[in-house]
């Protein structure tokens, strides 16, 4: 309650306004054009003010209204405290040299690889404060987001919340990858071939089932998955060392297919492609360092 009646008796900002504008032209229908009052309106402000700071404020004289030394002593503080006001509303600048925050990332192992490598040295020329802490994509990755545990996901669309906001970062298409010597597989990768292979399953969710085995089951086929992995990371060297078969992400086997010595071959049955995007919860919509860091994230896709 005791509260409550302290801030009833706090002037308005918009008293505060008349009061500056007053002190500064030192006339009433002056100060009362500017701020765009009548003159009764005007001369009510004066009279709340008055009762409000308990002082006369300013004098009628021949030579227009005179402050009193109160009216003096209140004036730069007042004015602060409406810059202070304005200032709440303002868009805040962001430094990014400046900025010192850890973001933490719900990702993938492959996008991990793909897209880091290119945004950490921008962080480190333009943001030396800024760090990333990544984790797996779980299935409480809207309360994490929700809560602040998360600041972004990186996936595919169709795992995106649905309350979250997003943007799109690159299409993702798939390949094959075989070891170079490959004794079962020539110069081209069969729908036969494919099906009669072991293959290497990565399922980061840990969930059995692809978008491979339903294209394969809509044409009367399946495979025989030896080995299921959480991370598309070590799929390149297991190829290498086996005769097991990979359906990947392109981006990630391309770059790694002559270091590996493996062959890539398009899939001989139709996958869908994936859209990849990021996505945040709508609490971080309109903070700048947020909206700084998917810029980044962006610029480094896109470089």
């Amino acid at each position: 309650m005791t509260i409550m009646r302290e801030v009833d008796d706090v002037p308005s900002l918009d008293l505060l306004r008349c009061f500056v504008t007053l002190h500064r032209e030192r006339h009433l229908s002056r100060a009362a054009i500017r701020l765009g009052l009548s003159q009764p309106a005007m001369s009510r402000a004066l009279t709340r003010l008055r009762d409000a700071f308990d002082d006369p404020l300013f004098v009628r004289t021949p030579r227009g209204m005179v402050p009193t030394a109160r009216a003096d002593e209140l004036a730069p503080r007042v004015v602060s405290v409406l810059e202070a006001a304005a200032a709440l509303v303002r868009p805040t600048e962001l430094d990014p040299a400046q900025l010192t925050r850890t973001f933490v990332v719900a990702t993938s192992g492959f996008v991990d690889a793909q897209l880091l490598s290119r945004l950490t040295p921008l962080l480190v020329h333009e943001a030396p404060g800024v760090s990333i802490t990544t984790r797996p994509n779980t299935d409480d990755l809207a309360e994490s987001l929700a809560s602040g545990r998360v600041d972004l996901m990186i996936g595919v669309s169709g795992s995106v919340p649905r309350d979250a906001h997003r943007t799109r970062l690159y299409e993702e298409s798939w390949v094959c990858a075989v070891r170079r010597d490959h004794p079962d597989v020539g110069k081209r990768l069969s729908l036969e071939r494919y099906a009669k292979l072991p293959h290497l399953l990565v399922a980061p969710g840990g969930h059995p089932g692809s978008h491979v085995d339903t294209a394969l089951a809509a044409r009367g086929l399946a495979r025989r998955v030896v080995l299921r992995i959480h991370a598309f990371a070590p799929a390149p060297a297991i190829v290498a060392g086996s005769d097991l078969v990979v359906t990947a992400p392109r981006r990630i086997m391309e770059p790694l297919a002559r270091p590996f010595g493996l062959r890539l071959f398009p899939p001989p049955i139709e996958i869908p492609g994936s859209t990849i995007v990021a996505a945040w919860h709508p609490r971080s919509q309109d903070d700048p360092a947020h909206a700084w860091f998917r810029a980044a994230l962006v610029a480094a896709v896109k470089g």
